[in-house]
């Protein structure tokens, strides 16, 4: 395959993940910005490098923070994927079998729409197979020897994926001291700075895969997908021109259908809602729903939080609903189910539930990171409960952050000053309409919470809103009318 070509396949591989992040998963990247929060400080950078994969996992963090846009985050991406393409390409030595080096990337998009995939799992894998390029130019087996050794420690086992090639092509006793070292490096890891680990979390990663006990089969083959051109490229005899194009066919087609069977379209369309309530674009939302009715509890939270905050009540029949849950989700563990609720709590002006479900979402995190959109809720929260201290400590933290800092640094105007916060549209309205005293949240007595909440303050029209949907949920889920409420399936 000429060089032009070999470019032109790559480029629009390159559109074709954009595009891939772009229609069919819109919002996913920036639900990976907000499941995690990137800091500018040497503490933040030793937290990751104090484990196998942390340097790896560094990076990843810094490219995916850039997901705040969603079109850059989208762009970016598509640039690792070629980058990932390219690299492999480049560890054959051999263009003749270019279109082998597809395969793994192709299953590394399919895999990554998985949105427990985390991006170090790629990064890593790059940089091993760029070893494995190295060591084709210049092949030695002390480098090998160090690059097991160091790579563990910076990107993790996927640096196995090198070792094993650089063994395969010694072919002599230095192969059985590389496999050695890896086991050693393994052993020794969990031993000592790991312990905390279960062994197959060492030998599989600990930041590849946001739950980490969990080792999915997809992973170890694209793995051995990455380095099985590098490995045949040395047997393999140059194919005809119509095997190439035969081979070619042959990615695509499987990469079509793996997508179109793996696409879950109700989990997409959570996650965009997520995205857009985030953005607070409610036309966004309905008019997705209008296409593709929600199917869960969580997703009728936000197209009812839509239709409110857009003026839109009267088509509340309109949707599909799950009940009262459907209004408003009873608090669950998890870092997704609160999220929608908490922002109807923040423009109810139940400031403390919306806080207690922001801070929720934020320690169940599974793999315990924390999430600039989720501490900045826990700020304006402190701000209007007074509690300026605690707000402060998060704001010193967002500071640190790239796209969080200037917001963190303006709403430090607020701080032990209630002129500021009066003059502030928005923190004024909620101070306005919260409530007056502090008193015990109780979920199964919301439509008493909510009738309080208008009964303070009349002008709260989202409470009154929320109180009559409530009753009109309540009373079909009593009356046990299915053709109204639809039937939940839970989150």
């Amino acid at each position: 395959m000429n060089k032009t070509l070999e470019y032109i396949c790559s480029a629009i591989f390159g559109v074709s993940v954009f595009l891939f992040w772009w229609l069919l998963h819109p919002g996913a990247l920036a639900f990976q910005e907000q499941n995690q929060l990137f800091l500018f400080t040497m503490d933040y950078l030793a937290e990751r490098v104090a484990v196998a994969g942390g340097f790896a996992d560094y990076i990843a963090e810094f490219v995916t923070q850039f997901n705040y846009v969603p079109v850059l985050g989208e762009a970016l991406m598509a640039m690792l994927f070629v980058v990932f393409q390219r690299s492999i390409a480049r560890s054959t030595g051999k263009d003749e079998w270019y279109v082998l080096s597809f395969v793994a990337p192709v299953m590394m998009l399919i895999y990554m729409s998985d949105f427990y995939v985390l991006l170090s799992y790629m990064v890593s894998l790059i940089i091993a197979v760029q070893l494995c390029a190295l060591y084709r130019n210049h092949p030695n087996v002390i480098f090998a020897s160090a690059a097991t050794v160091l790579g563990f420690w910076l990107i993790g086992p996927a640096v196995f994926v090198f070792t094993a090639y650089a063994a395969f092509k010694e072919k002599n006793k230095y192969s059985t001291i590389l496999i050695s070292l890896a086991v050693a490096v393994v052993v020794v890891s969990k031993l000592t700075y790991m312990q905390q680990y279960p062994w197959k979390t060492v030998l599989c990663g600990v930041n590849y895969y946001r739950r980490a006990v969990t080792v999915p089969a997809m992973q170890v083959c694209i793995a051995i997908a990455s380095v099985l051109p590098a490995v045949l490229s040395g047997f393999l005899p140059k194919p005809k021109a119509y095997v190439n194009a035969l081979l070619g066919f042959a990615v695509v087609l499987g990469g079509v259908l793996s997508v179109y069977k793996t696409h879950q379209k109700d989990l997409v369309e959570l996650i965009a809602y997520e995205n857009l309530v985030r953005n607070e674009d409610w036309n966004g939302i309905l008019k997705r729903a209008e296409k593709y009715q929600p199917n869960s509890e969580l997703g009728s939270v936000s197209v009812n939080l839509a239709l409110f905050m857009s003026g839109r009540g009267n088509d509340f029949p309109k949707f599909k609903q799950f009940g009262t849950k459907g209004l408003i989700m009873p608090r669950v563990r998890d870092f997704i189910s609160n999220s929608a609720s908490s922002e109807v709590f923040w423009r109810l002006g139940m400031i403390n539930e919306s806080l207690r479900y922001a801070f929720d979402t934020q320690e169940s995190l599974v793999n315990n990171r924390k999430s600039g959109r989720w501490m900045s809720r826990i700020a304006e929260c402190q701000i209007l409960n007074g509690r300026y201290d605690a707000a402060e400590k998060y704001l010193d933290i967002l500071s640190h952050s790239l796209f969080y800092r200037k917001w963190a640094e303006d709403q430090r105007q607020y701080l032990r000053n209630e002129e500021a916060i009066a003059d502030n549209e928005v923190y004024a309205y909620l101070k306005s309409v919260r409530y007056k005293e502090d008193f015990l949240f109780y979920y199964p007595e919301m439509e008493k919470m909510l009738a309080k909440l208008y009964m303070e303050n009349t002008n709260n029209i989202m409470a009154v809103r929320y109180y009559n949907a409530w009753n009109t949920l309540d009373k079909y889920e009593a009356d046990d009318k299915n053709t109204y409420t639809g039937n939940a399936h839970g989150n």
